[in-house]
Parts: C-alpha cells; structure tokens; sequence
C-alpha cells in the first residue's frame, strides 16, 4: 500500500515540481534520515533538475542556480 505524505504544497506547486523531475519519495527518504523539511526539498529539487541531464539552457540554470542558493 501507498502511503500519503502531507507535502505542505498546493496542488500547482506540487504539479510544476514534478514536470522538473521532483520525487517526493526521495524527500520523504531524507526527512527519515534527519533532514530539516526545507533541505530535504532543496536536495530532492536538485536531484530532480540535473538527474537526466546538466541544465542546458539559461533559463534552467537560473532555476538551478536559485534553488542552490537558498
């Protein structure tokens, strides 16, 4: 059985998070291991954006950059 994780996101976050490659499972295996909330995300976000591929163009490498830099 699935289990359902309370992500504290709406549904449009949470959609335009998963089209950049974001797992919530990933983040829920970080949070398991000691992670803060925040940084679990931030790690799972940037798996999630280079796990196929470098950002290539600039408007990814400015998400990459912003999500780096928080």
């Amino acid at each position: 059985m699935t289990n359902i994780h309370n992500l504290g996101m709406i549904d449009t976050e949470y959609a335009k998070l998963i089209a950049q490659g974001y797992d919530p499972n990933l983040e829920q295996q970080l949070l398991e291991l000691g992670e803060s909330l925040d940084q679990a995300r931030k790690l799972a976000r940037i798996v999630g954006l280079t796990q196929d591929k470098a950002p290539q163009t600039d408007q990814e490498w400015e998400e990459f950059m912003a999500i780096w830099g928080d």
